[in-house]
């Protein structure tokens, strides 16, 4: 089969699934990833006859696409402030959102001989990006699951970033030190919205990551704000990313719990997204 069959079969197939610039993106992606071609180079090698391994892989990829099963979790990859991270189930696909927060982070902090913790690390995006465009002096990461902080470690390996990542409950344990910087992307989806998810994201992607097992979309605001004194320096820094319909209550509740200079940012799309706010 060449490569403009297999286009034709992709698109004829999933074309009830995903919009037209959903499949040319898909197809874009799995290009590169098993025949190692940018978009210039499929163009150019249309009538390319795939090799059999080679097509037994693409075909299988729309198999699992048919079943809602996002890309990137079929290529384990995502590509997260330009470089490659491993993903699989274990952990939420990086977001657009999550680079926004970091690019933040780096542009408004002083890295050099600072240290950070990031809370909820997941597959340690957060964290190993900020060790390798930072300046930092320590850089840890926190994170519930064990497969996700296999996955985590996996990545710093992968990066070669060092970023320790140890197994830790936020909700019943407190960090063992104190750090100039803190961030987090924790559960923030309400309950009620999870039926509402796209089916690649609630049939796939672990819902502890998504939403607290309780009915509070704020509980791991709340618990972190608690116990900030004994996890941050004092006029040491929180980073949080938060639900675009969140946004007063977050500055509540850091204000209440001792945090000034607080700045509720929004992303590219003009939603409140990231907050910034300095323990008093």
């Amino acid at each position: 089969m060449t490569i403009t069959e297999f286009t034709n079969q992709f698109k004829s197939i999933l074309q009830s699934k995903f919009s037209e610039s959903e499949l040319k993106n898909h197809l874009a992606i799995l290009y590169e990833f098993y025949l190692e071609y940018n978009r210039a180079q499929v163009v150019m090698n249309t009538q390319e006859l795939i090799l059999e391994e080679t097509l037994d892989k693409l075909n299988a990829a729309i198999r699992e696409l048919e079943k809602n099963k996002p890309i990137d979790y079929i290529i384990n990859q995502n590509i997260f402030y330009g470089r490659d991270f491993f993903v699989d189930e274990s952990v939420l696909v990086p977001r657009s959102e999550t680079e926004e927060l970091v690019q933040w982070i780096l542009e408004r902090e002083e890295t050099k001989g600072k240290t950070i913790l990031d809370i909820g690390t997941g597959s340690g995006c957060i964290p190993i990006t900020l060790f390798l465009e930072g300046d930092f002096e320590k850089v840890d990461a926190t994170e519930v699951s064990e497969t996700a902080t296999k996955t985590a470690i996996k990545n710093a390996a992968l990066l070669n970033a060092k970023v320790e990542v140890v197994v830790h409950d936020i909700l019943t344990q407190v960090p063992k030190e104190l750090y100039d910087i803190v961030v987090s992307n924790p559960p923030y989806v309400k309950r009620e919205e999870l039926e509402a998810l796209d089916k690649n994201v609630i049939e796939y992607e672990p819902v502890i990551a998504l939403a607290p097992e309780s009915d509070d979309a704020l509980l791991f605001y709340k618990r972190m704000v608690e116990i900030a004194p004994k996890m941050i320096k004092q006029k040491g820094i929180l980073y949080w990313e938060i639900h675009e319909d969140l946004g007063k209550e977050c500055i509540s509740i850091l204000k209440n719990g001792g945090f000034e200079q607080v700045e509720l940012k929004e992303d590219i799309y003009g939603r409140d997204r990231m907050i910034r706010a300095v323990l008093s």
